[in-house]
């Protein structure tokens, strides 16, 4: 633990540690007998550490294992082990952790996308996941025993901003152009495994609140999500007419919310039509319409479109500045939550981002300084984006009557 003030020296935390080992060869739980004890102690240990450091020691292990530690996230700490990717894959197809198998997953499609996005866009090396890792995902996918709603979080590949946390430098466009091709090979590859998840847990009776039902949405809703993107690369008709079907038919907002943003992530004609039949269903609804407006700030994109977008979502009757949770909708769900939209080579996000929080800093200072933080991290970033978003933090500073909660976000991000 770091030094404080008044103290230096700090004593080890305890931290409990559950872990297991998992056969690199079978796949298999794997006894665990600790050194100097007569028998098994069944295939998971709890281990207290409380020094700065310890070893344990397991005898009679059967073959070479694969540690998986911190099972049932034993403790808020971050364990760095330098797994292989076999290892890794190991871990996805068998632990029966469930956070240490979606981590698993997490870290392989991680590893592929910073190799990815280190490799030059003018070499011919392909781009993305491996066949034994779409593999690891098909049979996830198949797994009888997990259920629907961890099936769903493990195919979901890490986000834009959270690949960028891990890299030094960022190019955002180049992170957006990796990830996309990662779904879109994942999308392609799985393309009649992503049809069976659909027809197999699409519900055709009544909606139903519990959380077996709920998982069993959000799976449908992805693996409807990947046809659509697949669509978009072999031309197929068939998928998005599906998905717009299921959005006109739905008995719940998830359903219908979910074929709608596959329409609309996918980029697919389809999309305007069920947007405008969207709004004319729920425009008295308040909350929904936020939604409505998100969706379109916050879709992918695909050769710049959402931004144009963006402004013409504010000039829609219903969008007010000077309501929160409309702003929000739009402006920080682009501005904040939607990086390869963003950071555009010609900064015109940058200025459309610099424009909202000058103007939201007449209004409301306090939304206008959390908007301001959709920059703090610029100094991560490539060129063209690292100068043009400074010239963009300048330019709000350089504001005589800026608040004091905006100026204060600005001028840490120019310091730091």
């Amino acid at each position: 633990c770091p030094a404080t003030p008044g103290q230096d020296n700090k004593e080890p935390f305890v931290i409990p540690i559950s872990l297991g080992l998992v056969g690199a060869v079978s796949g298999s739980a794997l006894p665990l007998q600790l050194r100097g004890s007569i028998a098994s102690g069944g295939d998971n240990h709890l281990f207290v550490m409380t020094q700065t450091s310890e070893s344990i020691t397991f005898e009679n292990v059967a073959e070479e294992p694969v540690p998986s530690i911190l099972r049932g996230f034993s403790a808020p700490v971050i364990v760095n082990m330098d797994y292989t990717d076999a290892q890794l894959l190991t871990l996805l197809a068998n632990d029966p952790d469930p956070f240490n198998r979606w981590e698993a997953g997490q870290r392989l499609a991680l590893r592929s996308a910073i190799t990815s996005i280190a490799t030059s866009p003018y070499e011919s090396r392909a781009i993305g996941i491996n066949d034994a890792y779409i593999s690891a995902m098909r049979s996830v996918l198949h797994e009888p025993t997990l259920d629907a709603a961890f099936k769903e979080l493990v195919l979901t590949l890490p986000s834009e901003t959270y690949i960028a946390e891990q890299l030094d430098v960022v190019d955002p466009q180049r992170i957006h152009t990796v990830r996309e091709a990662m779904r879109t090979q994942l999308a392609t590859a799985m393309a009649a495994d992503w049809q069976w998840a659909f027809e197999s847990h699409s519900q055709n009776g009544g909606y139903r609140p519990d959380t077996l039902s709920s998982g069993r949405r959000a799976l449908a809703g992805l693996a409807l999500a990947m046809l659509c993107l697949n669509a978009t690369t072999t031309g197929d008709t068939v998928w998005p007419g599906k998905a717009y079907q299921r959005f006109k038919d739905a008995d719940n907002m998830t359903d219908r919310f979910a074929a709608l943003s596959a329409l609309v992530h996918s980029g697919h004609a389809l999309a305007k039509p069920a947007l405008e039949r969207f709004h004319s269903l729920f425009k008295t609804e308040e909350l929904v319409l936020d939604k409505w407006f998100a969706l379109q700030a916050g879709a992918t994109d695909h050769d710049g479109q959402v931004l144009p977008a963006v402004r013409q979502l504010m000039k829609h009757p219903d969008f007010n500045l000077k309501n929160p949770n409309r702003a929000r909708s739009v402006i920080f769900s682009y501005c904040s939550a939607n990086p390869g939209a963003l950071h555009r080579a010609d900064a015109a996000g940058y200025v459309f981002w610099a424009d909202q929080v000058l103007a939201l800093d007449a209004i409301n200072p306090q939304v206008a300084a959390r908007l301001a933080r959709a920059l703090d991290r610029w100094k991560k970033l490539t060129e063209p984006y690292h100068n043009a978003a400074q010239e963009a933090l300048k330019r709000v500073a350089a504001k005589t009557d800026l608040s004091n909660d905006v100026r204060e976000v600005v001028s840490r991000a120019l310091a730091d």
